[in-house]
């Protein structure tokens, strides 16, 4: 008799914590959506350039206008983080080979050697798609200053002592992050970033 009496609380206070339990995931649902829904931070506007791609192309920022794109900073005679930072490049074009909205682009810090044809040379040794991953060059002044004043990646007194990290920037040529490229929980993030953004522009 008395435990035909109790099963029925300890039945009530079993559903009662199946309740309590359901509220708490479905509440951190929300609340991991409701971060994952936060825009990144505008941490600049770039100026506009005019540089020559490994095809002889003039580019400037117009040029790129409503793409997203990766930026880093390169020379094809660099014997340490240039061929790993190119091939993580590389990697990204082919996570998003199917995402024409993403573009990636390489300006290199010794422009005076890095001709068209040598940036086509390196371009084709990592597998760059000319119409998804684009290699710059043109003055030396100018590069320099980019990366500098524009990017904020680097220095005009020592351009070959550049940044190792990736800069995001949106479709309106605004820097939305910055990525170190040795560290890979970064570039995860970096990947992450890159799809919140192309969700955002559709």
């Amino acid at each position: 008799m008395k435990l035909a009496k109790i099963l029925p609380a300890y039945g009530f206070y079993i559903f009662l914590g199946i309740m309590v339990a359901n509220v708490a995931i479905v509440a951190a649902v929300f609340s991991h959506r409701s971060e994952a829904a936060v825009p990144l931070p505008v941490l600049g506007q770039l100026p506009d350039f005019n540089l020559v791609n490994q095809q002889g192309q003039a580019v400037g920022l117009t040029t790129l206008e409503g793409q997203i794109w990766v930026a880093d900073f390169i020379f094809t005679t660099c014997a340490g983080p240039c061929p790993i930072m190119s091939r993580k490049m590389a990697a990204l074009q082919r996570k998003f080979m199917h995402q024409p909205q993403l573009h990636l682009v390489s300006f290199s810090v010794n422009p005076e050697y890095d001709t068209p044809a040598v940036l086509a040379q390196y371009a084709e040794r990592y597998g760059a798609q000319d119409d998804r991953w684009t290699f710059l060059t043109g003055s030396i002044e100018e590069i320099h200053r980019l990366a500098a004043e524009g990017f904020k990646m680097g220095s005009i007194e020592t351009p070959v002592n550049h940044s190792t990290y990736f800069a995001l920037v949106d479709g309106q040529g605004r820097l939305r992050g910055y990525y170190n490229s040795e560290d890979e929980p970064a570039i995860n993030t970096l990947i992450d970033d890159i799809e919140g953004l192309l969700v955002s522009q559709r």
